[in-house]
């Protein structure tokens, strides 16, 4: 007569049939996103760029204003609502144009903006790294909305600059999102545009 087995044989037994229920639920969530809409599989959906800027001047000071494009997909806007930090990056650089020499830099900047939900208080918060200024906005399409218009942003005292020469000026943005959650990887580990840089933005200053 055989013996009964025992737990510790059962439990053995046991784990690679739960191992593979894991698996095939992985697969079943994997084939059930793939199967829905191709943008649903990018991070952003369209061009990441910077579509307008200039430099205003006021109180001595040239200020930037400047428009992004951010076609964020519904994989972004939910990796958002789950927590998962967005971040832009804007990279400014003003040069002296020169006939016979190359380009010299009169000012470089670096500006990052973070956009994350806080659970608490269910509002998303924007803060500018740079200041440490924060917004409190309650939708995300509020805050996007927010993350994509820059305005006022000082960049360039105006005595660096005289009045006789021509200058260029330039803008970038760089779109970064922070580490996802484990609980969100099986999901959202096909997202493939975590990180992306636009091109640059150049237009003529005229002091």
């Amino acid at each position: 007569m055989n013996a009964a087995p025992s737990k510790y044989t059962e439990s053995r037994q046991a784990a690679p049939a739960r191992r593979g229920a894991a698996v095939l639920i992985a697969v079943g969530l994997l084939a059930e996103f793939l199967c829905a809409s191709p943008a649903r599989a990018e991070g952003l959906e369209g061009r990441f760029e910077v579509r307008s800027a200039d430099l205003e001047l006021k109180d001595g000071v040239y200020h930037l204003n400047a428009r992004i494009e951010l076609p964020v997909g519904d994989a972004v806007r939910r990796g958002l609502a789950e927590g998962v930090p967005l971040s832009i990056e804007l990279d400014i650089d003003i040069e002296r144009v020169r006939q016979l020499l190359p380009n010299s830099r009169v000012a470089e900047l670096t500006q990052r903006y973070h956009l994350q939900y806080n659970a608490v208080s269910a509002r998303f918060i924007l803060r500018n790294d740079n200041s440490g200024q924060q917004e409190s906005l309650g939708t995300i399409e509020a805050a996007l909305e927010q993350l994509s218009e820059i305005h006022g942003l000082p960049v360039l005292d105006k005595s660096l600059i005289a009045a006789d020469r021509r200058y260029e000026a330039n803008v970038r943005a760089k779109v970064d999102y922070g580490s996802v959650p484990f609980s969100l990887r099986v999901l959202m580990f096909w997202v493939n545009e975590w990180h992306r840089e636009s091109d640059w933005y150049t237009w003529t200053l005229q002091p």
